[in-house]
């Protein structure tokens, strides 16, 4: 039948993954003598091969990327790796791998917090964790472009001070209003106002009609604001401004009048009145966004991490998640493959040239 041709051909096509192993490569150098001076001269290893025996970078990189990111603890990744690979690593083993990989990685939160520091809007915010059974905070500093993550024992000032972007920052700020920020009076600030409409929707719930008024007014002025392409003209943006004072002026005639007196309320109602430039800073420049959900998406992982495989033993665990995720948070955002760039810094390769590279 070989002779006969066919009238039709039927394709089928299987996606599978091939049979993996370990691969175990070899470095040789050799040591020669000169015959006439007597100097030794001698190759060099691969700058990540530093050791007779060890692990290399891309298995490295699998452990940082299955605990750090897929949130997998020790017993299970070695559990896994035993399952797929036929190779038994102790927990210990992966432990000491990871360490190493915040070691390679470390120096690359550098660079991006030059980036943060550069760019002209900042979006910051902290949560809490527990370490060593304690309660400690993830601070967050970052754009749509970098992620800078760091845990420390405070939540406050101290915490912001110490690790060192705020202080030198001389852009617009955009956050919750937490007291912290507004210290560092070098940058200018732009209020959330997802955080405002949370708070409104509760006064609502509890009967005060100004507070669906001023719901109405942020998200009318958001849409004008897209409207416009993201920035409106000066007549406009005072247009705005004029119905905002009205809407509060009134709030607060309203609320003062009351017995007892709504503390809770009046002091949002102020709030907005005393930071009305942070608040409607939107308005007019088109860099600041109408609210700090990319803070609030960058922190996500920390709360999934503590709900899916606890929380940290000691401090150093912490920072080394922390950078993992601003590493990998970084990656995504400039969306590069994670896998093949995690190899590649793992081996030494700086983030700003894997981000660079076409």
């Amino acid at each position: 039948m070989r002779e006969v041709k066919p009238f039709k051909v039927d394709i089928r096509q299987v996606f599978d993954v091939p049979t993996v192993a370990i691969e175990v490569t070899q470095h040789e150098r050799e040591v020669k003598s000169c015959p006439h001076c007597r100097c030794v001269q001698q190759a060099e290893f691969p700058s990540h091969v530093t050791n007779h025996v060890q692990y290399g970078p891309r298995l490295t990189a699998l452990v940082v990327y299955l605990h750090h990111i897929q949130l997998i603890p020790y017993k299970r990744l070695s559990d896994t790796i035993e399952a797929l690979y036929q190779h038994s690593i102790s927990t210990g083993t992966l432990a000491n791998m990871v360490k190493r990989g915040r070691e390679a990685l470390e120096s690359n939160m550098d660079i991006i917090e030059d980036a943060l520091l550069e760019s002209n809007i900042l979006h910051v915010d902290e949560t809490s964790l527990r370490i060593n059974g304690k309660l400690a905070w993830v601070h967050v500093a970052c754009t749509s472009r970098y992620t800078y993550l760091a845990p420390h024992a405070s939540r406050g000032k101290k915490a912001t001070d110490d690790i060192g972007i705020l202080p030198r920052y001389e852009g617009t700020m955009m956050h919750d209003a937490f007291g912290t920020y507004p210290k560092y009076t070098h940058a200018t600030h732009a209020l959330c106002h997802a955080h405002h409409l949370r708070e409104l929707k509760g006064f609502i719930e509890q009967g005060h009609t100004w507070a669906m008024r001023m719901t109405t007014f942020l998200l009318a002025a958001k849409q004008a604001v897209e409207a416009h392409h993201g920035a409106l003209s000066e007549e406009e943006a005072r247009r705005w401004e004029r119905v905002y004072d009205r809407i509060l002026e009134r709030a607060q005639h309203r609320l003062e009048t009351m017995t007892p007196l709504p503390k809770k309320a009046l002091a949002f109602v102020r709030r907005l009145q005393k930071r009305k430039e942070e608040a409607l800073r939107f308005l007019r420049e088109v860099h600041v966004p109408f609210d700090n959900n990319q803070a609030e998406r960058d922190l996500r992982m920390v709360k999934v991490k503590e709900n899916i495989s606890g929380t940290f033993r000691e401090e150093t665990f912490a920072q080394s998640f922390c950078i993992a995720r601003s590493i990998v948070s970084t990656l995504t955002k400039h969306e590069k493959n994670v896998w093949d760039s995690l190899c590649l810094l793992l081996a030494g390769e700086t983030i700003d040239r894997v981000l660079s590279a076409t």
